[in-house]
């Protein structure tokens, strides 16, 4: 995204990887042909290298301005997945991705908890014995 306070796009540059002739690069092979000329289009600010390597599953990778770098495979994703997916780098400031939410003093997770909520009850010992 741009930077609303200096007006200058962090997205750096992006790189679309694929293979010539591997399945799972399909859809990267078809948006480079079909649909990377009109995301140029949509965002000319973004120098795009598109790179072949040959047995590699695609995937795109953006480098920031702040120096951090950031990665997505593409593997068997149609080209409006590649081209959802090259929308959500373009618009990225560069900052960590995070599944942890920080709400005040509480933490949340956006995944639940592979054990169950905690209660008090829980580690009570048993009444049995």
């Amino acid at each position: 995204a741009m930077d609303s306070r200096t007006g200058i796009w962090q997205l750096r540059r992006l790189v679309v990887q694929h293979c010539t002739w591997g399945g799972s690069s399909a859809g990267a092979r078809e948006f480079v042909e079909k649909a990377l000329p009109e995301w140029k289009k949509r965002f000319p600010q973004i120098p795009v290298e598109v790179v072949v390597r040959k047995n590699r599953h695609p995937h795109l990778h953006g480098e920031y301005r702040n120096g951090r770098e950031k990665q997505i495979g593409i593997k068997n994703e149609d080209a409006e997945g590649v081209t959802t997916y090259m929308d959500f780098l373009a618009q990225q400031w560069g900052g960590k991705h995070s599944a942890i939410m920080h709400t005040g003093r509480r933490i949340e997770s956006k995944a639940q908890s592979v054990n169950g909520t905690w209660t008090p009850l829980l580690n009570r010992p048993s009444q049995s014995q």
